[in-house]
């Protein structure tokens, strides 16, 4: 652990974590034209969670339990129903993340469509959105 002289004492620098919940998947009518809107989509979430470690004594209350995370976002996404752009279902779930989490100093999400339908695109999209809370 790490600290500096301030005032003639010595103060702990922050430590922190991520937990990174990877490949979660998920249902959602999404899209900017009829077609996609009508067929919806699945949906890969990568996401990371900055944590404050603060003695956590290894007690899940201590830190932020993943599993809850996992099943929030999901309900989230359900409420959210159709939406047209991934860019606004980041930017949503990271508002709604730093508020229902308050030990989450951070966090990233990226977002990846499997399907697009553009004429000779095999690929796939992918956008990546991160906000700090503290």
């Amino acid at each position: 652990m790490s600290a500096f002289p301030h005032n003639n004492k010595l103060l702990k620098k922050q430590e922190f974590c991520w937990i990174h919940i990877t490949d979660l998947r998920v249902f959602l009518y999404l899209g900017a034209n009829q077609y996609e809107e009508k067929i919806g989509q699945n949906l890969r979430l990568d996401v990371s969670l900055k944590i404050q470690l603060n003695d956590t004594n290894d007690k899940l209350e201590n830190t932020v339990d993943y599993s809850y995370v996992c099943e929030y976002i999901t309900e989230k996404i359900k409420e959210l129903n159709k939406i047209k752009l991934l860019e606004f279902l980041a930017e949503q779930l990271l508002n709604s993340i730093g508020s229902k989490f308050p030990k989450i100093a951070a966090a990233r999400i990226a977002i990846e469509k499997g399907y697009v339908p553009l004429h000779n695109f095999t690929g796939k999209i992918k956008i990546e959105a991160e906000k700090e809370f503290y």
